[in-house]
This record gives C-alpha cells, sequence and structure tokens, in this order.
C-alpha cells in the first residue's frame, strides 16, 4: 500500500513540474517581465525596430534567416505571453509553401507529428495568381499546432499586408500565460 501512495506522490511531483515548465523560444523561457525578456532577446543579436499597443518588435536572425519577431505582452503590458516569428511577405505561392514545409519538417524532427496539420488551397488552378488570391481572400488554411510541454507551437501561411502576398508564421504561445490572462479575463466579465 505504502509503495502505490510514494508512486502516486512521484506521480503528482512530476505533473506539477511540467506545468510549470514554461515555452522557451530561442532559449529564453516565455515568462515574467516583458523588459526582462526584451533584453535578453537583445542579447541574443535582435535589433528592437518598435512597439505597437502590448506588441516590441525586433528584427534578427532565426534559423540563418532574417525575420522580424514579435513579443506580445499581456494586457497590463508587463508580462510577457507570446512570441511570433514572422517571415517577409512573399508574391509567391511556392516560396510560401518551401518555407512553410521546412518548418514543418524541422518542427516535427524535434516534436513529433503536429497535434493538428491541415494544408488546404481552395483555388481550382496551380497558377500563382489563384493561389495568391486564395491568399488575399483569406480562404487558404496551411497551418499545423504542435502541443509541447509549456504550451504550443503554430505554423501557418497568412495574408500579409500587401496585395496578393502571404507570410509565413510561427506563435509560440505559453500554456501558464494564457490561463492567467484567461482568469484576468473572467475577472472582467
Amino acid at each position: 500500500m505504502k509503495r502505490i501512495s510514494v508512486t502516486l506522490m512521484l506521480f503528482l511531483v512530476a505533473i506539477c513540474v511540467m506545468a510549470q515548465e514554461h515555452l522557451s523560444f530561442k532559449g529564453i523561457p516565455i515568462e515574467g517581465n516583458m523588459t526582462a525578456f526584451c533584453q535578453k532577446l537583445k542579447a541574443k543579436g535582435f535589433t528592437s525596430i518598435g512597439r505597437d499597443n502590448n506588441i516590441t518588435m525586433f528584427r534578427g536572425d532565426f534559423t540563418g534567416r532574417e525575420a522580424t519577431i514579435g513579443v506580445k505582452a499581456t494586457g497590463d503590458g508587463k508580462n510577457v505571453f507570446a512570441v511570433i516569428v514572422l517571415f517577409d511577405s512573399s508574391e509567391e505561392w511556392n516560396i510560401l509553401v518551401s518555407t512553410y514545409d521546412y518548418y514543418k519538417d524541422l518542427y516535427t524532427r524535434k516534436y513529433g507529428r503536429p497535434t493538428f496539420s491541415k494544408e488546404e488551397n481552395p483555388a481550382n488552378s496551380n497558377s500563382n495568381i489563384a493561389l495568391m488570391a486564395e491568399v488575399d481572400k483569406g480562404t487558404v488554411l496551411y497551418g499545423s499546432i504542435w502541443e509541447v510541454t509549456g504550451g504550443d507551437i503554430q505554423l501557418s501561411i497568412e495574408k500579409s499586408s500587401g496585395v496578393y502576398e502571404g507570410m509565413v508564421m510561427i506563435r509560440y504561445r505559453d500554456s501558464q500565460n494564457v490561463e492567467t490572462k484567461i482568469q484576468n479575463d473572467l475577472e472582467d466579465i
């Protein structure tokens, strides 16, 4: 009987430890003070390019490619909530898909098969114009999600600000910060 109790206790401790782990971006846990997190990004070579509402933007190297990194803060702006990687926009469907496929393979090698994955472009043609028109309309669904220790990572092809332009986006979202945000939002309603 004692052995079951010890085993159960060790199991519960392991669950608590896993629940307390934060997701990391470039080796930096996505947690705590926004200013401190941004300083750690700067120490890794990222350059601050501005701030808009609760998102601080950086430029720098991500896996050998130049990218824009958005660090999203909680509603009060004090704590880091998520990190978003945005690759440069493209008007070429083949560039978007090859970038998406590369990162899908990379994350699958590290984290295993995605929890969710769907790649669908409703264009009735293989023409770049038709494919990019669907991206522009927002009817393309190219996305994969990995549920990992501490949160989730989402990879997708998204419409960008230009006409017939899209971009590949990767979002790291820490589960503890999501839960904290939900609890704060519940208090507001």
